[in-house]
């Protein structure tokens, strides 16, 4: 039983979905939670601590100040809610034990050719890839060795933002431009270009959280829409997946596999997956953190658990329970962005919500936001969440509800590119 004198520090950055998820799970778990984000905020009524305006920039900095403020408020562990908290968590935490365990794995997730690198010397199965500088040209000769088709990404950022896909040389060159532009924008220091061989085959989201140094998978998601470029917009996740065994198999012992190489720390780890017809499995990203934007909504575990009370409670090191999920088919639909302009209207919510099996419709961009697509933001205009028997019901739910949703966007209205 979690007491009510327990306190975590929750790394919140600014432009997160999951903050209110976390804070409602600390609620009904009566933990003391202080918050740590990048922007200004006013502390909720049942909390007592927000360290607001800090340099997330600046990981290193920003970590070292936290954890000289958790240690005057009694608070022994940090903990990310989205993928712009992971490092400074990580960071936090190696302060406040003294000890580095876990951390350079951490911080691998967190740059996408040093977690190629962390694997390769492993002797993880993974695509054929290069690192090269943000000022490369097109036809560097480490590309020909990997040939096409190649994926292109800056080896910061999180999600699809800044990948693509080069089928030939020309379009390679586009792909470098992105990536290059991309980083920039985001401002990361130490952003580079990954190029890397395209895994032809299914893919899959892993949910997973490691308790006591072990690995235990809490949900495989199947992505029912093909993800083959030149852009790489995720759709529908849907659990459990329509898959055979040996597949689920392949796919837990990868990411167990995965997350020893690391020596990741107790925790959750959210990875993605690519199976090929001959049934390789190969890792094509994995994180330090949960599943991100509002998907968290799609999993329930016993006795109503959410997945944020199952992180807050390992975090404190508690018994869970149980890790099992409900036993209903759940999936959701994030609904990206299709075109450059500002949102100026949104209709057939109710429409929507009325399909059978969806149990939400939730619209997250206001009108009158700029919006653009993939490879620029990652952003999505809503979601959509539906539970049925099975998971073909529910990816039928999920793509009628879909259908019946329109977002209106005025392309004539200059977005910065």
């Amino acid at each position: 039983m979690i007491g009510a004198l327990d306190k975590l520090l929750l790394v919140v950055p600014s432009n997160t979905y999951r903050a209110q998820r976390f804070l409602e799970a600390a609620r009904r778990l009566g933990v003391l939670v202080a918050i740590a984000t990048d922007s200004e905020m006013s502390a909720p009524d049942h909390l007592g601590m927000v360290f607001d305006r800090l340099d997330f920039c600046d990981a290193p900095s920003a970590a070292e100040e936290l954890a000289s403020l958790a240690r005057s408020y009694g608070i022994t562990h940090a903990l990310a809610v989205d993928e712009g908290g992971v490092e400074i968590a990580a960071l936090t935490n190696a302060s406040l034990t003294g000890s580095g365990q876990g951390l350079e794995g951490i911080l691998a997730t967190r740059d996408k050719a040093g977690l190629r690198t962390a694997l390769s010397a492993a002797e993880i199965p993974q695509p054929r890839w290069v690192r090269l500088p943000a000022a490369c040209s097109s036809d560097h000769a480490a590309l020909r060795d990997i040939g096409f088709p190649l994926v292109v990404k800056p080896t910061k950022g999180s999600g699809s933002i800044g990948v693509t896909l080069a089928r030939n040389q020309n379009e390679l060159a586009r792909s470098v431009e992105i990536a290059r532009a991309v980083g920039e924008e985001m401002k990361t220091r130490g952003n580079e270009i990954l190029a890397e061989e395209y895994i032809e085959g299914e893919e899959y989201a892993v949910e997973g959280m490691i308790i006591h140094g072990a690995m235990n998978v809490l949900a495989i998601f199947e992505k029912p829409d093909p993800l083959v470029g030149p852009v790489f917009a995720e759709t529908i996740y849907v659990t459990p997946p329509r898959t055979s065994g040996p597949t689920t198999e392949a796919i837990e012992a990868t990411v167990s596999a995965v997350a020893r190489a690391l020596s990741l720390p107790d925790g959750p780890v959210h990875a993605e997956v690519r199976v090929g017809s001959d049934g390789r499995c190969v890792p094509i990203d994995v994180a330090a953190r949960s599943i991100g934007g509002h998907c968290s909504d799609a999993l329930s575990f016993a006795f109503s658990t959410t997945l944020e009370e199952l992180i807050l409670a390992n975090a404190l090191g508690q018994k869970l329970s149980s890790t099992d999920r409900e036993r209903q088919a759940s999936g959701v639909f994030m609904i990206p962005v299709e075109a450059r302009g500002v949102l100026r209207a949104v209709s057939g919510v109710q429409e929507a919500s009325r399909v059978r099996f969806v149990n939400g419709v939730e619209v997250t961009v206001p009108v009158g936001t700029p919006v653009r697509p993939l490879p620029w933001d990652n952003r999505y205009l809503g979601f959509i969440f539906a539970k049925a028997p099975g998971s073909g019901a529910v990816v039928a739910a999920l793509r009628e509800a879909r259908r019946l949703l329109n977002f209106e966007i005025d392309p004539d209205v200059a977005v910065d590119a």
